[in-house]
């Protein structure tokens, strides 16, 4: 042919000419961008594309944000943390206690210098005297509002913290000046502040855990950039494969197609850019289960950054190719008006294969140790949680595939799903991804916190103090509104020579017949268990293991069995009236507080007796530590990841429930005018939301399951699986009224697009 190409046709040029190049990089954008008669549709296709792609990119700058953030908290932790002195003398002694008030848990340091140059923590400007503290901005202000929280203080704050001393704004933490800590051998010496942090000291359950979430975060959005980049893309292909019948190169089509993909992905790039902009100043201010970050911290990274912005073109464009592989082998077949192609089912369930084997490493590959373990534990949780998703589109077709009958409206939807199920169920795949993750996590949270409570002993609470403190505590204590008994508890050992060593136990009948199942004990009884014998003398141990002199106890000759004991490690157990010679201020003593749990300020009235004591005295209340701090952290977390992740999946699925509809524009349309009642396609829409997400739902439970079920076998054998059913209904329900939600706010647009105008064509 002679004459010029027909308009908008690409011009043969030589291969790998830049001009060719450049013409088909036009043609892509002009062909994103529309023109002339085509402008209304291609500005909408490129409007929900930008939006779809806005909102993901918008995310990945936000968790690569609060990942360097993050980095910023651990950093300025990291610097305060003190070094342990091996010398005889260290030039600073301190003792770390910690206390939970309404919630929120407030550590306290108290410092004892021994030389002019002791070092100082980071953030102080020098280390507080004597009956001072230093507070954090956040303490202070709670100080100065808060006359019950003060009332557990008895030092004067001398100052505030600075923000390099502090791990964000929210930090409830104070130093105090203090004597007497390494005379008494309750303070630990200081060389120094400042260290690495190290990855691999953390417990395997955190490391495990953090792996995941991160995972949970990242590959659900990497699902919907995917998916936002395929909109129309049965539109895209029918324009393409004209491309190709008029004489365009495979190669030119996969330029071209890639050029009209780089303008919604520049596009959303931008808009997620804006977006970020807009809400970083928010994000900086959340707080997540007590973790908070300095407005400064928030800042990317720009590796982070500039990785994010290249990984999305990458996928985008790598999105798109795969989705015109049928344009360029068979550029007629794009009418579809045959039966789609089954799809393959092997290499979905060989990636779900390949990312056991790797979870199986421990006894695959005889790895041992969390540091060892995390490779697999992370190549391995991806793989599974790309093939559980992936397998969702065969899963559709082979559901529907044999569906016949039903009503009209379920007749359409099925026949639909049947000619296309691949774009509904793409962007279903993002939610399973959130809901298989969601659901993992959270059953080896609950079995973490299930074996947590398991181990714990249902005891009262306990305040460690110095034995000579003993009874005047005792005595204050029980003054305390609330306070139903407080008894004293002393801890040493019996031994003769250093290869024998016996625990020794000197507390009132009440307690050991409380904590130790004794029966009938009457005060000056003795008991005596293991290799004890009655009769026997022993050299006196006072509770840092060490001799105590000549100190002797000999164990009566009356000494009782103490039975089935809870706790038979206890070899000697005595009453007050048996002790005799031992010396009690050598021992290591404890005060039990039985509570009245009615009364909400009894705990209260216990700190505030206990708040001239400082440093010698500390508190551990089960009732305040029900739940670990980290777990409670994590729990938090995985509840904000799930808010904003099926945030996003709403918006997301109306996105592409948008451009289903624009596209299918015209059949509609002509359903409309052929008498098809508007309801009967609302309902129709409905269930074709609705078939993918129920297919989706039901392999996320399994999914989430079958994972946290094998993790929790690798992270310990022993700990119980424990599957909240409550929590997993809830996320399967969430979903599946995300798609009656998705359905609702699409009805408009599917009333718009089905009106009689829709039908002209020129």
């Amino acid at each position: 042919m002679n004459g010029p190409m027909a308009s908008g046709s690409p011009v043969p040029t030589r291969r790998g000419a830049p001009s060719g190049w450049l013409t088909d990089i036009a043609l892509g954008v002009r062909l994103a961008v529309g023109g002339g008669r085509t402008l209304r549709s291609s500005l909408l296709r490129l409007t929900l594309t930008t939006v779809g792609i806005g909102l993901c990119t918008a995310m990945l700058l936000l968790l690569a944000t609060a990942a360097t953030a993050l980095s910023h908290r651990v950093d300025r932790e990291t610097a305060r943390t003190p070094q342990n002195s091996t010398a005889a003398a260290a030039p600073l002694y301190e003792n770390q206690q910690s206390m939970v008030y309404d919630g929120s848990e407030i550590k306290i340091t108290y410092l004892e210098p021994l030389t002019s140059d002791a070092p100082v923590p980071p953030g102080l400007q020098g280390i507080p005297a004597p009956g001072d503290m230093v507070v954090s901005p956040a303490l202070a202000a709670r100080l100065s509002t808060d006359a019950d929280l003060r009332a557990r203080f008895s030092q004067r704050v001398a100052g505030t913290i600075a923000p390099d001393g502090l791990a964000g704004p929210k930090d409830l933490r104070a130093y105090a000046g203090a004597t007497g800590l390494r005379s008494s051998g309750s303070g630990t010496g200081v060389s120094g502040f400042g260290g690495q942090a190290n990855a691999a000291g953390l417990p395997a359950l955190v490391t495990f855990f953090g792996a995941l979430a991160v995972l949970v975060l990242v590959i659900p959005l990497l699902v919907f950039v995917a998916s936002a980049s395929r909109i129309a893309g049965a539109e895209r292909e029918r324009r393409l494969s004209a491309l190709r019948l008029a004489g365009a190169s495979a190669r030119q089509v996969r330029r071209i197609g890639a050029a009209e993909s780089l303008v919604g992905a520049a596009t959303g790039g931008l808009l997620g850019l804006v977006a970020f902009l807009v809400a970083r100043p928010f994000a900086a201010g959340v707080d997540l289960a007590g973790i908070t970050v300095f407005p400064g911290d928030f800042v990317p990274a720009w590796p982070l950054v500039v990785a994010v912005f290249v990984l999305l073109p990458v996928l985008t464009v790598g999105s798109a190719w795969l989705g015109m592989r049928r344009v360029v082998v068979e550029p007629l077949g794009v009418v579809r008006v045959a039966k789609t192609a089954r799809r393959r089912g092997w290499w979905r369930l060989l990636l779900v294969a390949l990312g056991l084997l790797l979870l199986l490493s421990v006894k695959v590959f005889g790895t041992s140790g969390a540091s060892e373990q995390l490779p697999f534990v992370l190549v391995g949780s991806a793989l599974l949680m790309i093939g559980v998703p992936t397998a969702v589109p065969w899963l559709t077709e082979l559901a529907v595939s044999r569906l016949r009958g039903g009503s009209s409206a379920w007749q359409l939807a099925i026949r639909r799903l049947q000619l296309d199920s691949g774009t509904p169920s793409r962007v279903i795949a993002g939610i399973v991804v959130v809901l298989t993750g969601v659901i993992t996590l959270q059953v080896l949270l609950g079995s973490a916190q299930a074996d947590q409570v398991h181990q714990r002993e249902e005891s009262s609470t306990t305040v460690y103090l110095q034995a000579a403190d003993g009874p005047d505590v005792a005595a204050r204590v029980r003054a305390q509104q609330g306070v139903r008994a407080a008894n004293l508890e002393y801890r040493g050992g019996l031994g003769n020579g250093p290869s024998e060593w016996y625990p020794l136990v000197v507390a009132p009948c009440e307690l050991l017949e409380r904590e130790y199942g004794l029966p009938d004990c009457t005060d000056g009884d003795t008991f005596a268990s293991g290799q004890v014998r009655p009769g026997q003398t022993y050299d006196f141990v006072s509770s840092e293991g060490v001799s105590a002199g000549q100190a002797r106890f000999t164990v009566p000759a009356t000494a009782r069995s103490p039975g089935d004991s809870r706790r038979a490690l206890d070899n000697v157990l005595i009453t007050p009236g048996a002790a005799g010679s031992v010396d009690l201020s050598r021992l290591q003593a404890s005060l039990d507080v039985q509570f009245d749990t009615a009364d909400p300020a009894a705990l209260q009235g216990l700190f505030v007796a206990l708040a001239p004591l400082q440093w010698r005295a500390t508190v551990f209340a089960a009732q305040l530590t029900t739940v670990d701090g980290t777990l409670s952290a994590l729990y938090g977390l995985l509840y904000a990841g799930v808010l904003l992740s099926i945030s996003l999946a709403g918006v997301s699925l109306l996105v592409m429930t948008a451009g289903q509809l624009v596209e299918r524009r015209r059949p509609l349309a002509a359903l409309r005018a052929a008498g098809i009642p508007h309801g009967v396609l609302q309902r129709s829409l409905l269930w074709q939301n609705a078939v993918p997400m129920v297919v989706g739902v039901v392999t996320a439970v399994a999914g989430g399951l079958g994972i946290s079920w094998l993790l929790l076998r690798l992270i310990d054998d022993s700990m119980p699986w424990q599957v909240n059913g409550t929590f997993v209904a809830f996320v399967a329900v969430a979903a599946l009224v995300l798609v009656l939600v998705v359905t609702a706010a699409a009805l408009p647009i599917l009333k718009s697009v089905t009106r009689l105008d829709a039908l002209r064509a020129e």
